[in-house]
């Protein structure tokens, strides 16, 4: 006896089950003519039911079926019909449609009561090739449904939720229902009606559902669907859009050097128009996936392009606090006060992931722009003093040190803010109030006076400032020790 139980356990619809359950009973039965009439009624109906769930999302199915139902109402020959309609549609392959074909041909044949049945092994050999192509595949959606959800995504701003998370599952849901032989198609079509959009911003709602998407997409199926050589093609024509799509550092790094050099390059030359997309570059590199010659023309941008636009690009200090400081040595406002205001957008917490020294400059150069009255500057030491948010101590005590030495440890004083610097000192913890306040005056007690005509008069007028902080005692000594170190000044001098 002929048992084919083990090809059923492989259907993957429960719908497909009955007819070839009755083939299953035949088989067991020795009837073997009519196990293989349900093997193909089973395979044949299948295709049918595929269509008419297709045609739910595909308009292109939906006319299949139509056709089916109007053959069948006129008595014509179905079957062979959809099997044809199963290859161009794309349930089947070519090699598929080939060998179904035959199965076909042999039903028609042992159908005939008057013909030679068929062995078992014919009518194994049918059940496997029927399961194998047809019963155990998913039912998976081709062009004519893919157009249809491109329209939607691109033109129904109410078709999805446009939260990252929620296009991102959409992006899953869909692919699983997607015939594989239309993934590169389906991208190509959305990557071109993207490109058109790239620069409206009126449409942003549906470019970035359009970024996110293929994202998740191929994240899913694979970079490597494309060849290095084709993903240097695809960053070509659609710059605009696969700037924004690999972006992400998975995708990235796996699309070969020239199409992240082709990449790399449009971010390049966009970002005088677009300062935010250098934001695209730093990521990369925090992510390790940049060349190093790829990392040398990140940097090279960051020295060359105009300030306004890197501080309005979003990039960390740590990637530009070399140009900040030049910025804030020019002695010209209209180019220290965009820097500083850089410095207060970012907050404490991007200074204190400076170098130490790097701080300690940044402090130096506040109080220095301060001093030339640049309004930033004054209006951030008025902001510092005001916040009870902790400012890096090395930050701060740039700013204090500058009111008293210089960097060579010569003693000149900047008197202009020194109460408001004071104040800054006045809402710290005592703790690293101290320790601030030992750097300085160990300073003083090293340093020289940078003028021979510093004199008790200039330091009596620090120490009168400082007299209004007790907390600052320590300070005040130390100034009046080493004043009483200086030389008097001649008569008439």
């Amino acid at each position: 006896m002929l048992d084919l139980t083990n090809y059923k356990n492989r259907i993957l619809s429960d719908d497909d089950i009955p007819l070839f359950e009755d083939a299953v009973k035949a088989a067991s039965n020795n009837a073997l003519r009519a196990a293989y009439v349900m093997i193909w009624l089973a395979c044949a109906e299948s295709l049918k039911r595929r269509f008419r769930e297709a045609q739910k999302r595909d308009s292109t199915a939906g006319r299949i079926v139509g056709q089916i139902e109007q053959r069948e109402v006129e008595h014509k020959s179905v079957d062979k019909f959809v099997l044809e309609q199963a290859r161009v549609y794309g349930f089947l392959s070519d090699s598929a449609h080939t060998i179904l074909t035959h199965v076909y041909d042999m039903r028609c044949l042992y159908g005939h009561p008057y013909e030679e049945a068929p062995s078992e092994e014919q009518v194994s050999h049918a059940a496997a090739v029927v399961v194998e192509y047809v019963l155990s595949q998913p039912v998976k959606l081709r062009e004519g449904f893919g157009g249809q959800l491109l329209k939607n995504l691109l033109e129904d701003p109410n078709y999805l939720d446009d939260q990252r998370d929620t296009v991102e599952q959409f992006a899953k849901e869909i692919l699983m229902k997607i015939d594989e032989k239309i993934y590169i198609w389906f991208l190509e079509k959305y990557w071109k009606g993207l490109e058109q959009i790239a620069d409206d911003s009126t449409m942003k709602v549906f470019f970035f559902r359009g970024v996110w998407f293929t994202q998740a997409f191929l994240k899913q199926i694979g970079v490597d669907i494309l060849s290095h050589d084709q993903w240097h093609g695809q960053v070509s024509k659609f710059p605009k859009t696969l700037i924004r799509v690999l972006s992400d550092s998975e995708l990235y790094s796996k699309i070969g050097q020239r199409a992240q050099d082709y990449l790399l390059g449009n971010i390049l030359d966009e970002s005088d128009s677009r300062p935010s997309l250098l934001r695209i570059l730093e990521d990369l590199l925090i992510s390790k996936v940049l060349t190093n010659r790829q990392k040398d023309r990140f940097q090279e941008k960051i020295e060359s392009i105009k300030s306004t636009k890197l501080y309005a690009s979003g990039v960390s200090m740590t990637r530009c606090v070399g140009r900040i400081i030049e910025d804030l040595k020019s002695h010209n406002w209209y180019t220290q006060n965009p820097a500083i205001n850089f410095i207060l957008s970012n907050d404490p917490e991007q200074v204190a992931k400076l170098f130490t020294d790097e701080q300690c400059v940044l402090g130096r150069n506040i109080l220095q722009c301060a001093e030339g009255n640049a309004s930033s500057a004054i209006n951030m030491l008025e902001v510092i003093s005001e916040s009870d948010k902790k400012w890096p101590i090395d930050f701060v005590k740039g700013i204090v040190l500058e009111c008293f030495t210089n960097e060579q440890n010569q003693i000149r004083f900047k008197k202009e803010h020194l109460s408001k610097t004071l104040d800054i000192l006045a809402g710290l913890d005592t703790d690293v109030q101290k320790s601030i306040i030992d750097v300085v005056t160990n300073s003083i007690e090293c340093g020289i006076p940078k003028y021979h005509w510093l004199d008790k008069d200039d330091f009596d007028s620090v120490i009168e400032i400082i007299s209004n902080y007790k907390w600052a005692i320590e300070l005040q000594e130390c100034l009046k020790s080493k004043a009483s170190t200086l030389p008097e000044r001649e008569e008439g001098a």
